[in-house]
C-alpha cells in the first residue's frame, strides 16, 4: 500500500499554497537527515486553507512591513548549533515582551473568572478559529458560506484522494483543532494510520470549552473529548516547553481513548526557529525539524527499517558533543 504524509498548517494568512508545501517539504527533510536519513523519499501534500479567511496570500516579495501582505517568519535553514550569535538589546526586548504577552494571554484563572474577557481574546488574537466557528467566509463567488464547511471540504478532498493510501497526518497549533473536528466528524469515512499534532492549542482552556461546546453543546461538563475512532496506530502531540500555545501538552487527561485504545502522547521537543534572532518556539518549522519529528516519519514510512542507522547517527551526536 502507498504513503502520503499530508500536513495542514495553522493560525493565520499564508504564503502561497506551493511556497508553503516546498518550506514544509525543506523542514522535514532537514529531519531527516539530523537522525541519518539523508536521502528518504516521500510523498507529501499541503491541505492549504487560509484562502478560506483571506482574500490575497502573503506575499515574499512584499518589503513594506506595514502591509497586511508582509511575509514575516520565513523559512530559514536551522543555524549550526556551534555558531553563537550575540543577542543585541533589542532582541533581547523583544524575546522578553513577547513572553510577558503569552503569560498574559494564557493566564487560567482570568479566562476562568472573566468569561467576556475570553470571547473578546479569542475574536482579537484567534480570529481564524473565532470565524472557523462563527462566521462567514471570504471564498470567491461565494456569498453564503460558513467558513467550517469551505475548510473541512478542502480536507475532504485531500482525504478522498488518498483514501487507499497509509495516511500520516501532520497538523500545526489550529490545524490540530481543524483535523480533529473533521476526522470525529468522519469516523466510518477515513483511517489516519499516525496523527502527529505539533504547537497544538487543543487543551487551552478556552479553546478546549469552544470544541467541547460545538462537539457536545456544553463547555464545563467534566467529560473527556472522544478520540476519534478513525486513527488507527498512534496519535503523537509534539511540543516546545516554551510554546505557549501548547502550555495545555497533556493531552492523554483531555481525551478518552478510542476503539484501538489510542490516546494522545504528549512528548517535548526542541523548536529551534528563529527569524533574526527573534525566536518563536511555535512556528512549524522548527517542529517539522526536529529529530523526533523525523522519526516518527522514518517510523512510518519505514517500520523500524532505519533504526539502527538512526541509532548510530545519536550516538556519533552525542560523542562529538562531548568533545
Amino acid at each position: 500500500m502507498s504513503k502520503i504524509i499530508i500536513g495542514i498548517h495553522g493560525l493565520g494568512n499564508q504564503p502561497q499554497k506551493d511556497l508553503l508545501e516546498q518550506w514544509w517539504i525543506a523542514s522535514i527533510n532537514e529531519g531527516l537527515v539530523k537522525i541519518g536519513c539523508k536521502g528518504t523519499v516521500f510523498n507529501f501534500e499541503l491541505i492549504y486553507w487560509a484562502d478560506a479567511f483571506h482574500s490575497q496570500p502573503l506575499n515574499i516579495d512584499e518589503t513594506d512591513k506595514d502591509s497586511k501582505l508582509y511575509l514575516s517568519e520565513k523559512y530559514y535553514p536551522a543555524k549550526d548549533k556551534k555558531e553563537i550569535v550575540e543577542k543585541n538589546f533589542k532582541t533581547k526586548t523583544l524575546n522578553y515582551l513577547k513572553k510577558q504577552l503569552d503569560g498574559f494571554l494564557f493566564n487560567e484563572k482570568l479566562h476562568t473568572n472573566f468569561p467576556s474577557f475570553t470571547d473578546l481574546l479569542i475574536k482579537h488574537f484567534f480570529k481564524d478559529l473565532n470565524i472557523y466557528f462563527t462566521q462567514n467566509c471570504v471564498e470567491e463567488n461565494k456569498y453564503d458560506c460558513l467558513a467550517k464547511d469551505v475548510i473541512r471540504e478542502k480536507l475532504h478532498e485531500v482525504f478522498d484522494k488518498y483514501k487507499k493510501a497509509e495516511i500520516m497526518l501532520i497538523a500545526h497549533s489550529m490545524g490540530s483543532i481543524i483535523s480533529y473536528d473533521v476526522l470525529l466528524q468522519n469516523q466510518n469515512e477515513y483511517e489516519i494510520d499516525t496523527f502527529i499534532s505539533e504547537g497544538s492549542p487543543i487543551a487551552v482552556p478556552f479553546i478546549y470549552g469552544q470544541i467541547k461546546h460545538s462537539i457536545v453543546g456544553n463547555s464545563y461538563n467534566d467529560s473527556k473529548l472522544p478520540t476519534p475512532d478513525n486513527i488507527k496506530r498512534a496519535w503523537y502531540n509534539l511540543y516546545d516547553q516554551e510554546d505557549k500555545l501548547a502550555q495545555y501538552s497533556a493531552l492523554q487527561d483531555f481525551f478518552e481513548p478510542n476503539k484501538y485504545n489510542v490516546i494522545p502522547t504528549s512528548e517535548i521537543v526542541k523548536n529551534d526557529y528563529e527569524d533574526n534572532g527573534i525566536e518563536n518556539p511555535h512556528k512549524i518549522y522548527g517542529y517539522l525539524r526536529s529529530e523526533r519529528n523525523a522519526e516518527l516519519i522514518d517510523e512510518f514510512l519505514c517500520r523500524g527499517k532505519n533504526k539502527v542507522v538512526v541509532w548510530i547517527t545519536k550516538k556519533f551526536k552525542k560523542l562529538f558533543t562531548k568533545q
